[in-house]
């Protein structure tokens, strides 16, 4: 039986941070009950059995904002009408301050196995300039909490904020260390449109970090990570042995996956399809019974072979040529020969064992290989 990835958004949060661009909603209690009844009738509109369900991840918005029980309820009604492996990798994003020991063990009794925690920093004054709703003290007890509990535990954090300095992702690292999470997302801060960020970006009341720096940052953390046995995998992502998220893994190798809330994404059959961001028509769109999908397309051999290729290079595994070549039905090495030789020549990727993947020196301008694929 194939294997499928569910993504459960929950689009509601207690703050909307300054770097975030998410479909969320900053309180909005009143529209919750309402959304988790829409949810659970495409839960059912989606549902099929042709697949062994074996990752689940519930995202946001910040899930852990709203009443445990509805995510309960959700999962509950996941298994009526998908197959799902008792073996399932299920996540759930929170932030501190959002929950607490008795959410802690209703997720438990959900079959919950993995808790994201929103960390971003273990510095308050960046963490109040990024606009997030906790302090140091609340990230410690929070963590304290879920180890109690014995989740797998990942932690995301930012780095290249302006005001952040070397000596800010050292204390970070070294608080990593100490806490000894089962994985940790590290990922570089990006402004993104319809921002508070943006808006400041825009008005030169907010400077960017300099690149010598933010590269020094990544370089750090990356060999930082490694020396606790925290191994980068991917372009953001670091874990133990064996606790690789199984869910991301998906999205960066290509493999199906459905989408089920407001604006969430699915790839399914090589056909991308997406919700609708409106809240209103997602829930007036359920209620009478019709999908809510605004975007749909079927994707060709070339974007493909394009995605394939992006995704799988953001691992730094790579992916197999010859894997390439029988699903594509092409070669891929003879399609890209004089661009594979100039980085390999400047020491920007390697092939070793069949693999093709960046090298750590290449990490620093995937985005400059990408745009000379020959697709």
């Amino acid at each position: 039986m194939k294997k499928l990835g569910i993504y459960i958004h929950i689009p509601f949060c207690d703050k909307i941070c300054n770097y975030c661009d998410f479909t969320a909603f900053q309180g909005a209690k009143s529209k919750v009950d309402e959304y988790i009844k829409a949810l659970k009738k495409e839960i059912k509109l989606k549902s099929t059995k042709k697949y062994l369900v074996d990752s689940i991840f519930i995202g946001g918005g910040t899930p852990s904002f709203i009443d445990a029980m509805y995510i309960f309820d959700i999962l509950e009604n996941l298994k009526k009408y998908y197959n799902i492996s008792k073996m399932a990798e299920i996540t759930i994003e929170t932030n501190p301050n959002t929950f607490d020991c008795e959410k802690l063990k209703i997720y438990k009794d959900a079959n919950i196995n993995r808790i994201s925690i929103g960390v971003q920093s273990l510095n308050d004054d960046i963490l109040k300039s990024l606009g997030r709703n906790h302090t140091k003290k609340d990230v410690l007890s929070s963590i304290e909490m879920v180890k109690k509990f014995s989740f797998n535990l990942n932690l995301d954090f930012i780095f290249g904020y302006a005001n952040q300095t070397l000596k800010d992702i050292l204390y970070d690292l070294d608080m990593i260390k100490k806490i000894d999470p089962e994985h940790i997302s590290y990922y570089s801060l990006i402004i993104e449109n319809k921002t508070k960020f943006k808006s400041l970006l825009d008005k030169g009341k907010l400077n960017l970090i300099d690149e010598d720096l933010e590269r020094k940052m990544y370089e750090t953390i990356c060999e930082k990570l490694e020396s606790f046995n925290i191994f980068q995998y991917e372009i953001s992502n670091f874990s133990k042995k064996n606790k690789q998220s199984i869910h991301n893994k998906k999205y960066w190798q290509c493999k199906e996956y459905i989408g089920l809330g407001l604006c969430s994404h699915s790839y399914l059959d090589s056909k991308r399809f997406s919700n609708t961001l409106n809240l209103s028509k997602y829930i007036k769109f359920l209620n009478e019974d019709k999908m809510p999908i605004d975007f749909l397309e079927k994707l060709t051999k070339k974007q493909k072979k394009f995605e394939y290729i992006i995704m799988n290079m953001r691992l730094l595994s790579g992916f197999f040529i010859e894997d390439f070549n029988k699903t594509f039905n092409c070669n891929f090495l003879l399609e890209n020969q004089k661009l594979i030789d100039d980085f390999i020549k400047e020491e920007f990727i390697d092939i070793k064992d069949g693999r093709i993947f960046f090298t750590r020196k290449g990490l620093n301008i995937t985005d400059t290989f990408f745009v000379k694929l020959n697709y």
